[in-house]
């Protein structure tokens, strides 16, 4: 429990530092174009419709990347997508190709979606997990998680709801914490005598890291310490550590 004290205090106390930190930056990459043309689509895909070609020698201002594409400004300050591939022969004020990894990374502020599918170990048992979240500001995140374990003891199933505070969110490996609750069914192996199923809810709190790698995918690991409310008010604690894998939609 002391765990999750601790935890609360770090998504009350910083929330105000991390919105701080993540403010854009205040200039941005600038560009010349090399190519015969640049087409400018109005979102981060192909099934966006270009609604803008910048020409040769025309200036660029490359605000971020997400997911292999690149949010650009014109000289006429009209904003769209470019791809990413497409601005690699551009030449920054020094007439050599520019660092990408400048940029900041994606814009949540609009919200999005990400699934996961996470590896690990469970009180000692091999855990396989999968989840769905929603990130609705560019710090808070909303998941929903199912884990699979099997040990030599039990198999245990967790659904749980958790939400997570990304205290750096432009950072290229980003820390985050996180809060949550869920029910766990625990299945015992007996030889013997066979035990009764046990349904147990629970509470935990989390330490993770997130590191964005190119067109939407995310390398993830995090640790988690779980605390059963259990019918003999004997509460257990379970610790579980899993990486993995998001992809960002």
């Amino acid at each position: 429990m002391r765990l999750l004290v601790v935890l609360l205090a770090m998504l009350v106390g910083l929330a105000p530092a991390a919105r701080a930190d993540t403010a854009p930056d205040s200039e941005p990459l600038r560009v010349k174009v090399a190519e015969p043309f640049v087409e400018v689509h109005t979102g981060p895909g192909r099934g966006y419709p270009v609604f803008h070609v910048v020409e040769r020698d025309a200036p660029l201002s490359l605000l971020f990347q997400r997911a292999g594409w690149i949010k650009v400004e014109t000289a006429r300050g009209r904003i769209g997508w470019v791809p990413r591939d497409a601005l690699m022969a551009t030449l920054d004020g020094t007439a050599e190709t520019p660092e990408m990894t400048r940029l900041g990374h994606e814009d949540f502020l609009g919200g999005h979606w990400q699934a996961s599918v996470l590896m690990g170990e469970l009180d000692g048992a091999s855990s396989l997990s999968v989840a769905l979240g929603y990130r609705f500001t560019e710090n808070l995140t909303a998941e929903g998680m199912f884990t699979q374990s099997s040990g030599d003891f039990a198999n245990n199933t967790l659904v749980d709801l958790n939400l997570q505070h990304q205290l750096f969110p432009r950072w290229r490996v980003s820390p985050y914490v996180m809060l949550g609750t869920g029910n766990a069914k625990i299945e015992p192996r007996a030889t013997l005598v066979r035990p009764e199923n046990r349904d147990e809810n629970f509470a935990f709190g989390g330490l993770g890291v997130k590191a964005y790698l190119s067109r939407g995918f995310v390398l993830r690991s995090e640790y988690r310490s779980y605390v059963l409310f259990t019918e003999e008010n004997d509460n257990r604690n379970l610790e579980e550590w899993k990486i993995g894998f998001s992809v960002l939609f």
